[in-house]
């Protein structure tokens, strides 16, 4: 069923791809964007509107004639470095899923899709060992401490939401299958890999918008 989606993070890596992949698959997408010109993409289905999530005012109007939001923002930090510096405020991912929850309301819209992180909350526990290493002694913990607030921020809103707890985000590209793995009395089934491709997650997450079984869940994401 075509959908219009209000997206996020649209001039990024991942929500370049979602999208692409979005308009491919006949859904009509209203992208906010800091800087529009650096959209590469044309399709008679995308709307490129210029402001920020930060913003209110910017939310309401992208979210006009919107049936579901996808975010794929990241708390960033000065390179891809987990020791690099954080960039923003600790809180930047929870003040915007704020606005957009008000917005959402306002609105009418009830159906959200998130890009989260493996090792977030409960999932912690269960997170490669590596990886919980990253989370507790270097700035990747700035990141995930902003992720653990919005899965709280959405878990309290009463909107139909599904976070999608990525593994790393890898270079490898790809269409290879996608395995939800739930959190289960402290163990992943099955057990995911260290990557997945930023090409399967954006697909994951575009297919998660008509899956009512995901409301109110935040699965692991990870390829075979």
């Amino acid at each position: 069923m075509t959908k219009t989606i209000l997206l996020y993070g649209g001039s990024g890596r991942t929500g370049t791809l979602v999208m692409q992949q979005a308009l491919g698959a006949g859904h009509i997408v209203r992208a906010l964007v800091r800087n529009p010109s650096v959209i590469s993409q044309t399709h008679a289905n995308l709307t490129l509107i210029k402001g920020t999530p930060e913003n209110a005012d910017n939310v309401a109007e992208a979210m006009q004639g919107s049936d579901v939001v996808i975010s794929t923002l990241n708390n960033a930090r000065a390179s891809d470095s987990p020791f690099a510096k954080p960039v923003n405020s600790d809180t930047l991912l929870k003040d915007i899923m704020d606005t957009t929850i008000a917005a959402m309301n306002d609105q009418g819209l009830s159906r959200i899709v998130t890009l989260g992180a493996a090792g977030a909350n409960e999932s912690y526990d269960t997170a490669p060992l590596i990886m919980r290493m990253l989370i507790k002694w270097s700035n990747l913990g700035h990141a995930y401490r902003d992720h653990e607030m919005v899965e709280d921020a959405l878990a309290a809103s009463g909107l139909d939401w599904t976070v999608g707890r990525a593994m790393m985000l890898g270079k490898k590209e790809g269409t290879a299958p996608v395995i939800e793995s739930y959190v289960v009395d402290g163990a992943n089934h099955p057990k995911p890999a260290m990557q997945i491709s930023r090409a399967t997650v954006a697909q994951w997450l575009i297919d998660a918008l008509d899956r009512a079984d995901l409301y109110g869940k935040a699965p692991m994401v990870s390829q075979k």
